[in-house]
């Protein structure tokens, strides 16, 4: 694993602080306390080498797996069995490489981690790590404060090994100019377009070739789940338009803010700095900054003067501006310094603990307080937000008191004083925007709920819903008389698209044999096309035949055919004419810019070839 340490040492608390924070996210948006901990850690799924895969590793990633489903596809209910099995299939492939560390000696000691976690604040105690402050942290998200650090330690070292990789590939120039010159590469074809309608004139399915359709394919011949309610919104927007604030309110807020404003003094700040270090004496610091001081007192420009000299990236690009400080922001030193100084002036060399500092006041400004005027919009609002808050509020809790404690609605509604809504019946493509949300449509269509049941959601922060449920529509299979059209219908596209592509797939062979293009066109009424330069962008055909088109071996341009399906059902045949590869000179530009995406390219295609070949080699014992 060499290479390691410089990666290890590459990377910031920044990481670690990201880590601990998707593992609670996923962990707290996903699955809850119960499921996490309904197995516990002593049952073993699976063990890939010296690792062992438990029930917690298990629960913890269908939570991981079920997050990422969630933010892709929204709307799209995964089955439990095929959930368990891709996070199954996700643990031997994430512990494989975690043995293939080990085993590499690559190993996180505890001591590493507690002192990437001692850069965030909320793990110190006066300034240092406190292993108690990360226990109590753990413990308060739900986690056994060992697992939750063995959770850290390994997607830690799984991004180490990934940056490992990425720091590794290498594209000389030559590779970068034929890649491109690849893809720009221009192909010419010929090719027919062969409308699905010229096969539409089938003969009509039998009553026994319908009815058998029907039941191989009576999951498409089921209703649709329907539900109907009752309900009333609660939100947060509907209270504001009945609030008014006086301007005796606006008034008060507004003295509020003077007698709150910060009338301190502002001074804008920039610096050059020197590190002191193995290669700079403080010494050396001091003289280069001195030398910097009379190149200034010639008229040299400061800006230009940091973009040359300091050594804080972080600064270089906007000056050396260090902000605004009002006396207590930048060090005591500088503080001193720049009570005394005037608009423009350049004080230093000051020294600090490991670095030597030239600084500039740029501008010295006394903040003064807004106009009434100005911020009357602002005061009222917020005035609004707060009233709107504090009176929705209190009409939640009422609601839920009467939730319990009401036998109807419409008792609620009327202590409420809210309008009942009637949702009519409808299906779950039907959804109306107050009940889009998955926390109510889970429970609406719940062929289980009990229909005199009165329930609040709480749909986000500013807005819910009471609501009780007055019919229910399960689903259930359509008998075949009464949609013997529709499977008609569904029939003969079938037996269209069959007759279709047994055509194509007869016409490939013909081709393929040796029978010539325009024999085939003429035997079969379809005209032939000609595109010459086709690119691997061109918008003329699918994703699909292009990507088809350009793996066609050139060698066997003028004999070479295929076929695909067009977006709307119709079918293309083609065949390869030739190939003109093009020599483009990329600008730095161009060349930058797809240099990155090849090397993101070949790191993705690495890190996966890695991923799979490193879990064949493992071995695997997967238990019950």
């Amino acid at each position: 694993m060499a290479g390691m340490q410089n990666i290890r040492e590459g990377l910031t608390g920044n990481l670690t602080k990201l880590i601990v924070i998707a593992i609670i996210v996923t962990f707290v948006g996903s699955i809850g306390w119960a499921g996490f901990f309904s197995q516990g850690n002593a049952n073993t799924v699976a063990k890939i080498g010296s690792k062992q895969i438990t029930s917690a590793d298990l629960n913890f990633e269908i939570a991981s797996q079920q997050f990422l489903l969630n933010q892709r596809f929204p709307d799209q209910q995964i089955e439990d069995e095929v959930l368990v099995e891709i996070s199954i299939e996700s643990l031997i492939r994430k512990f494989g490489i975690l043995n293939f560390l080990e085993d590499n000696d690559f190993y996180l000691p505890d001591s590493y981690v507690f002192t990437e976690l001692a850069k965030d604040e909320q793990f110190q105690e006066n300034g240092k790590f406190s292993k108690q402050s990360f226990d109590a942290f753990a413990r308060s998200n739900g986690f056994i404060p060992q697992d939750y650090l063995n959770r850290i330690k390994e997607d830690l070292a799984l991004e180490f090994w990934k940056q490992a990789l990425i720091k590794s590939s290498f594209l000389s120039k030559d590779d970068i100019q034929k890649s491109y010159n690849l893809a720009e590469q221009e192909r010419d074809i010929t090719f027919a377009r062969l409308p699905i309608t010229k096969f539409s004139e089938v003969a009509e399915g039998s009553e026994e070739d319908l009815l058998e359709y029907y039941n191989s394919n009576i999951n498409e011949y089921f209703t649709e789940k329907k539900t109907r309610l009752n309900y009333i919104l609660l939100s947060l927007g509907n209270l504001k338009s009945s609030i008014t604030i006086d301007e005796a309110d606006i008034e008060a807020e507004y003295n509020i803010y003077l007698d709150e404003f910060d009338s301190a003094e502002r001074k804008s700040v920039s610096h050059i700095m020197l590190n002191i270090d193995s290669d700079r004496t403080k010494e050396q610091a001091i003289s280069v900054l001195e030398e910097t001081k009379a190149r200034l007192a010639k008229g040299e420009d400061f800006s230009s003067l940091v973009l040359e000299i300091s050594d804080d990236t972080g600064t270089k690009e906007s000056g050396g501006s260090l902000g605004v400080t009002d006396g207590t922001l930048l060090p005591p030193e500088f503080e001193e310094a720049l009570y005394e100084m005037d608009e423009g002036q350049v004080y230093g060399p000051i020294e600090l603990n490991s670095s030597v500092h030239l600084i500039k006041l740029t501008k010295r400004e006394i903040p003064k307080p807004k106009s009434l005027q100005s911020m009357e919009p602002q005061i009222k609002d917020n005035l609004v937000n707060e009233a709107a808050l504090l009176n929705y509020s209190t009409l939640l809790d009422r609601a839920s008191d009467l939730v319990f404690s009401a036998g109807s609605l419409d008792f609620i509604a009327k202590e409420l004083g809210i309008k009942i809504i009637d949702s009519g019946l409808f299906s779950l493509n039907e959804v109306s925007d107050d009940l889009n949300k998955p926390s109510v449509i889970e429970i609406i269509f719940d062929k289980n709920l009990d229909d005199t049941f009165i329930e609040l959601i709480e749909m986000s922060d500013n807005q819910a819903i009471v609501f009780e449920r007055i019919a229910f529509e399960d689903e259930r299979v359509i008998d075949f008389d009464s949609i013997k059209g529709k499977v008609s219908e569904n029939y003969k596209s079938l037996v269209i698209e069959k007759t279709a592509s047994d055509f194509v797939n007869k016409t490939l062979i013909e081709l393929n044999e040796g029978l010539a293009f325009e024999v085939v066109a003429s035997n079969s009424d379809f005209m032939l096309e000609t595109y010459k330069g086709l690119k691997r962008d061109s918008s003329l055909l699918t994703s699909e035949a292009i990507a088809r088109i350009f793996s066609l071996p050139r060698s066997k341009a003028g004999s070479v055919y295929e076929a695909s399906v067009s977006n709307n059902g119709d079918y293309l045949i083609y065949r390869l004419d030739s190939v003109q590869n093009k020599d483009v000179q990329m600008n730095q530009e161009t060349e930058n810019a797809f240099s990155e995406y090849l090397t993101d390219q070949r790191v993705l295609a690495e890190y996966s070839e890695l991923l799979f070949a490193t879990q064949e080699n493992s071995a695997v014992i997967r238990t019950n």
